[in-house]
């Protein structure tokens, strides 16, 4: 009987031959030459957080679940070396432990470290990158079973392009990176029309630290989410308050909205109006990795791309009015982020300050003509995918997108010139 794997979002699956779990460097590097020797694809996979068939093979998969520890921390230079399989809530509370925190992240902490910084996860700030942009030196399994160690002082052509690689280049197995000194946020949401949303949001991405809306579609309601750095000590929300919020509305109701519109979406519109129809807004401060990741229990598919943030919200006001005009109703939000510009070859950020705009559905759910209707709309805008996140584009269209696309084909050409660690998925937006 074959091994069997599934993502979290539960849209990829795959049966590989061999499914390992390693607890050293040497036995990655002996799986890799297994693979290559017997010509099966070779896959490293973390937490299967990616939406997009990115870790899915037939051949060997590599489980990087034991490699969760801090091997190496310097304390004067604000710098660790971790696994690259450690989960980040799991990062981050160990980083906690040691004064130090991660300048920015993603809303969804459940994500290994090495998934994150392949496929270019960020969070939100026009003054912050994602969370590759904070590898200062990667350790990586080759195709030949050796190991490669980069930096911006070793293997630098290297280095530049393997912080966001798709797993394509090699396995990699160990991370250092550059931590800022732990700190607290003052985390302000509010509920109000999505004009004020709109308006607020635009003063707000230049004056505070880190901000992102959201707009509940076939409604005029908009939530502002600004997250700015603090002296305060923490101002917790009461335990009720917070179960409230984060259990019973975000996830249980949630869930129940998502199930109730997949049974009867004719009638899904009223029902979430009324969940969401009231204004609202809560303050508190707490340490920053408790406030940019939240509670995600309620399982969907998504799709995200960046624009240059000087169209952001006509982008934006596109999807809007397409949104509103599918027959059936959707009941995720969709979140829009903006991202300073970065010079990693592949990043969608890469040499430009971007917004991201991101679009789910619930589980089980079908996509189309939803995800297709904001792709192409995204199309119009120079729009970048996401990497982990579902979209249909190829390589022919990709390549004009990234000013420094043959960088990474030569890279590429140089570390796994016969695909040793490739997928369809792989082979369709990299090597065309």
């Amino acid at each position: 009987m074959r091994n069997s794997w599934v993502n979290w979002g539960r849209n990829q699956r795959c049966a590989p031959e061999q499914l390992a779990r390693p607890n050293t460097h040497d036995e990655v590097a002996k799986l890799v030459c297994l693979g290559v020797a017997k010509r099966k694809k070779v896959r490293a996979v973390g937490a299967g957080h990616s939406f997009s068939p990115l870790c899915p093979t037939e051949g060997i998969m590599i489980d990087l679940s034991n490699f969760n520890s801090i091997t190496k921390v310097d304390p004067q230079k604000l710098q660790v070396t971790v696994g690259a399989g450690i989960r980040l809530f799991d990062l981050n509370k160990k980083l906690e432990s040691l004064g130090l925190a991660l300048p920015n992240l993603g809303d969804i902490d459940c994500q290994s470290l090495a998934g994150a910084i392949s496929t270019g996860t960020h969070g939100t700030g026009l003054n912050y990158h994602s969370i590759s942009q904070a590898v200062i030196g990667l350790k990586i399994i080759t195709g030949d079973g050796g190991t490669l160690e980069c930096s911006a002082s070793q293997n630098q052509d290297l280095f530049e392009v393997a912080r966001v690689s798709l797993g394509s280049l090699g396995v990699i197995v160990e991370i250092t990176l550059q931590c800022v000194p732990a700190f607290h946020l003052r985390a302000t949401e509010q509920t109000t029309h999505i004009e004020n949303v709109l308006d607020l949001f635009t003063d707000a991405i230049r004056t505070s630290d880190h901000t992102e809306f959201f707009w509940f579609p076939h409604t005029k309601i908009g939530t502002l989410k600004i997250n700015s750095k603090t002296n305060d000590p923490p101002s917790y929300r009461s335990p009720y308050k917070a179960f409230l919020s984060d259990e019973v509305i975000a996830n249980g109701g949630f869930e129940l909205i998502n199930k109730y519109a997949k049974l009867f979406p004719n009638r899904a519109q009223k029902v979430l109006e009324k969940q969401i129809s009231h204004e609202r807004k809560i303050s508190y401060v707490a340490p920053s990795y408790k406030v940019f990741c939240s509670k995600r229990r309620v399982r969907f598919i998504e799709m995200e791309y960046a624009v240059p943030l000087n169209y952001l919200l006509e982008a934006f006001q596109k999807v809007r009015e397409a949104t509103n005009k599918l027959d059936r109703p959707i009941t995720f939000p969709i979140e829009v982020r903006v991202l300073g510009a970065d010079e990693i070859p592949l990043s969608p950020a890469y040499g430009r300050e971007s917004g991201y705009i991101a679009v789910h559905v619930y589980r089980d759910t079908p996509i189309d003509p939803y995800f297709q209707l904001v792709e192409n709309i995204m199309k119009t805008y120079d729009g970048r995918p996401h990497w982990g996140k579902m979209h249909t584009r190829t390589s022919e269209d990709l390549s004009p997108l990234y000013p420094e696309w043959n960088k990474f084909q030569l890279a590429l050409e140089k570390l796994d010139p016969d695909g040793h660690f490739s997928t369809p998925y792989l082979d369709r937006v990299l090597r065309g």
